[in-house]
């Protein structure tokens, strides 16, 4: 499953990114970071190869409802990569307005 385009603040959020190049059982560390309306760092855990991403509901409920670009890092030692990046929207959770 790739990146959310979006999703709404107060829900658990997952997603999986396989990186054959980087796999998470070779220690491969995957860290995203959002930057908008709020500076947002998340890291994901290893799930066999794969990077397990999981935004638990408590925590994406702080978030700041807008649109977001991210970037995807692999890290490994003084390794660093640039995977991936793009947009991403934080819509404003309705039952909580």
């Amino acid at each position: 499953m790739a990146e959310p385009l979006s999703f709404t603040r107060g829900d658990t959020v997952t997603w999986t990114k396989d990186l054959a190049e980087y796999p998470a059982n070779q220690s491969w560390l995957l860290k995203y970071y959002f930057r908008g309306p709020q500076v947002i760092d998340i890291t994901a855990a290893a799930s066999g190869a794969s990077h397990l991403v999981t935004i638990a509901a408590a925590a994406s409920a702080t978030y700041i409802a807008g649109r977001y670009s991210w970037q995807a890092r692999v890290e490994k030692g003084a390794e660093k990569f640039t995977v991936d990046s793009g947009t991403i929207t934080i819509d404003a959770d309705m039952a909580s307005l």
